[in-house]
């Protein structure tokens, strides 16, 4: 899984590759529940594989987290 945040989303989101990404908080118990199934998805793809499995801590990144 691929760690997104406000300085590299654009750059690894950028319509090339299908794409799921997760905006979580740490202290959601939901998004404390989907985490390791989200993981397991996460090792499914690898980065040759045309797709971008990324989360996005939305308590970190704000401003992206509000679009």
């Amino acid at each position: 899984m691929t760690k997104l945040t406000e300085d590299n989303f654009a750059e690894i989101i950028d319509g090339s590759k299908n794409a799921l990404v997760e905006f979580y908080a740490p202290w959601c118990g939901h998004c404390k529940s989907l985490a390791p199934e989200y993981e397991i998805l996460g090792d499914l793809y690898k980065p040759g594989d045309g797709v971008v499995i990324g989360a996005v801590d939305a308590t970190e990144n704000r401003q992206l987290a509000q679009v």
